[in-house]
């Protein structure tokens, strides 16, 4: 704290994170923090490289003993590892590292950790993946992932250079959320600070838009799972989560004609439907439906459901950017888990 400003920042930091609660759960903020394993300059990670990585004297005396002491004093729950791609995991001495931090660490028990730790370690191995920028998979994966992107399409800090047009809306950010929670990922969003530490307004902007509209439908994002029959369907734009019997479709595109065409829940006369966030006396207002009837090989008829949306002011709409439908009482909600 010899330079700079003269205050241990990151410590702050994880004070304030540690005593905060979560507006939605109620638990305290898990605490983490980002680190890159190399430096772009720095003359032994080049004397390094310049020998294949058959010497390893940036990783010991700078990488190893800064990510020691960055657990031992600071205690991160996770660990967000970049800057790996040139060099091999065994260069990084990053499978001793991280059996250490998994089991004899003072975070151990709650450790997790990303899947940037050695050149070919990325998408494959890790508490959970990354994969690359903007990762979508677009389909059910095995392991935990997360989709890591940014406000400024073109940079991870602020680019005071920029424009507002260029910098992504809050309903790309709004879809992206969707699609990535229906499919079982979990969404980082960056945001670059200015160089005397403030958040520019723009930034404040997509974060506040964000939750704004999580205020009105985070119950079909958080606590919800991939809903196993089905995760989207893309000719209404909607995508599926779930949570105990209720089955949710986020809406990204306004159902044509107020009828919203859903071919994968399959309704039963107990089946019940409301528009998250339209209210009526401070109780949700159900929806009419009725059956859809399509054909399956092999299976004759199968029912889908068709929603009556009904018209909605501007006042009246409960948000902008995309909707929730919370479904309950379908038919078979969880036959495949139990398979």
């Amino acid at each position: 704290m010899d330079v700079g400003p003269r205050r241990d920042i990151l410590g702050d930091l994880a004070k304030e994170i540690k005593a905060t609660e979560s507006p939605t759960s109620g638990q305290k903020l898990h605490w983490g923090v980002y680190h890159s394993l190399f430096e772009w300059f720095n003359p032994l990670f080049l004397e390094d490289k310049a020998n294949n990585w058959t010497t390893r004297a940036f990783v010991e005396e700078k990488t190893m003993p800064e990510l020691y002491d960055l657990v031992n004093k600071y205690e991160p729950e996770l660990i967000w590892s970049d800057g790996d791609w040139d060099a091999p995991d065994a260069y990084w001495n990053a499978p001793e590292f991280l059996a250490w931090y998994a089991t004899n660490s003072t975070v151990a028990d709650t450790a997790i950790w990303n899947d940037r730790w050695g050149k070919g370690i990325t998408c494959h191995h890790g508490a959970y993946i990354t994969c690359n920028y903007r990762y979508q998979p677009g389909k059910l994966v095995e392991k935990k992932w997360e989709n890591a992107l940014t406000v400024d399409p073109g940079s991870w800090g602020f680019n005071r250079n920029k424009t507002g047009a260029e910098y992504l809306s809050v309903e790309y950010f709004v879809h992206e959320l969707i699609e990535t929670v229906a499919f079982g990922g979990n969404m980082l969003l960056n945001v670059g600070p200015a160089a005397d530490g403030t958040i520019p307004a723009i930034f404040w902007d997509r974060l506040l838009g964000i939750g704004d509209w999580l205020k009105v439908n985070g119950e079909a994002i958080y606590k919800t799972k991939p809903w196993k029959i089905a995760q989207n369907q893309t000719d209404v734009g909607a995508f599926y989560t779930t949570k105990d019997d209720v089955v949710y479709a986020l809406v990204t595109i306004w159902p044509k004609s107020n009828r919203l065409v859903l071919s994968a829940p399959t309704p039963t006369s107990s089946t019940q439907v409301r528009m998250v966030g339209l209210d009526s006396d401070g109780e949700g207002e159900l929806l009419e439906w009725d059956y859809m009837y399509v054909e399956s090989k092999g299976n004759g008829l199968e029912a889908g459901i068709i929603i009556e949306v009904p018209p909605l002011t501007p006042d009246v709409i409960p948000c902008q950017h995309a909707w929730a439908f919370a479904i309950s009482g379908l038919q078979d909600e969880y036959k495949e888990e139990s398979t």
